[in-house]
């Protein structure tokens, strides 16, 4: 019997709401032991005219975002039905008329394109601010099945018929 989506597949909440920032956003970091990919899914909420959002994977070999200095993973292909490039290795996008607002960015790194055990998600922003709803991470392909939902998940259910 094929086991549920969910049995495989773990979701975390990566970041609650950030609300009209020129910052850096940060997700929290997740631990690719055990998955053979991470997905970025990223709810944007309300982005000014003319801002340009470059979504940087990185990966680090401790559950940090700083120490040790996390190095960029290198994303290499994109599917965009806005003007979103690939530049350093980055996604790179521009609002232009509302192209981005409540939009959700999609991000998957194969583990076995990582060096490092632990990546996270950085989100900046050069002329004008953005606002994230959210982002959420879902690691998939547990080698280990099956797996523990994180505390943020509150209810799974399935039709197993």
């Amino acid at each position: 019997m094929a086991s549920l989506w969910h049995e495989r597949n773990v979701v975390t909440l990566g970041k609650d709401l950030v609300s009209d920032t020129t910052s850096e956003t940060l997700s929290a970091v997740a631990d690719g032991a055990g998955y053979d990919s991470t997905t970025f899914l990223v709810k944007l909420g309300d982005v000014d005219a003319a801002a340009v959002l470059t979504f940087a994977v990185k990966e680090n070999t401790a559950s940090s975002t700083s120490s040790p200095s996390p190095t960029a993973v290198t994303l290499d292909r994109i599917t965009s039905s806005v003007s979103g490039v690939i530049t350093s290795g980055n996604v790179v996008l521009t609002e232009s008329s509302g192209n981005l607002d409540d939009k959700i960015i999609l991000i998957t790194v194969k583990h076995s394109g990582q060096s490092k055990r632990y990546v996270f998600l950085s989100i900046t922003a050069t002329v004008e601010s953005y606002e994230v709803d959210f982002i959420g991470i879902i690691q998939s392909d547990a080698r280990v099945e099956p797996v523990t939902q994180s505390s943020d998940v509150v209810a799974s259910a399935s039709l197993a018929k």
